[in-house]
């Protein structure tokens, strides 16, 4: 793997040698294509050759042919922080108008694990079950639920199904990386959640693969 290049290279012309950045030339390339170095290294002369890849980020900069992933439960609407979503604040200028934290997170988070996603409550759809939330969770990165640190948008679905299906269980907790949390009961969360989706015209509770 090739990364943090910051050295000059010197690029033949027709009539003559030119130096440019190398990173210039690195990003000239695509995905799949191999780019040849020559290096001189302890006096000797080597060729390499390097495939570049596209590796996965946090906070991924492009999701083509990808729906948006979303989960509804209690009227918290939860979903993952991608480039798209930021720029629902602006196309071009989304990095001066976005909340800072995920502005932070998109530009120098570090990936832990494959499948890692950063999960965030969007909005709260008013209704009695959630009646008193604050309003400064809207933005807020998900961090855990009852104890559980949340991988991805489909571990929260899966830890959601598994409390709320546990008799044992009444209540579900979830706390934010601000260290917020919100309480809801399972049962009146499972009760509200048709009158939820129909007061704000919501086919469903979650996106089609989280179903």
């Amino acid at each position: 793997m090739i990364t943090n290049f910051k050295c000059i290279s010197i690029i033949p012309n027709v009539n003559n040698f030119f130096r440019i950045l190398i990173l210039d030339k690195i990003i000239s390339k695509f995905v799949g294509e191999t780019v040849t170095f020559k290096i001189i290294r302890q006096g000797k002369e080597l060729i390499l050759t390097s495939l570049f890849d596209c590796l996965p980020s946090l906070v991924p900069s492009h999701a083509h042919d990808k729906r948006p992933e979303y989960l509804i439960y209690a009227g918290i609407v939860f979903t993952v922080l991608t480039r798209f979503y930021l720029h629902t604040w602006a196309i071009e200028d989304w990095f001066e108008t976005a909340p800072k934290h995920l502005i932070n997170l998109a530009d120098n988070g570090q990936l832990q694990e494959l499948d890692q996603e950063i999960v965030v409550i969007d909005r709260i759809l008013a209704d009695d079950v959630n009646y008193g939330i604050e309003s400064k969770v809207q933005y807020a990165v998900l961090k855990c639920v009852n104890g559980v640190q949340i991988k991805n948008i489909k571990h929260l679905a899966k830890i959601i199904d598994k409390i709320q299906n546990n008799k044992d269980k009444n209540f579900i907790r979830f706390e934010t990386e601000s260290k917020d949390f919100i309480v809801i009961h399972c049962e009146e969360a499972k009760q509200a959640e048709e009158r939820i989706l129909k007061q704000n015209s919501i086919a469903y509770a979650r996106s089609e693969n989280l179903r």
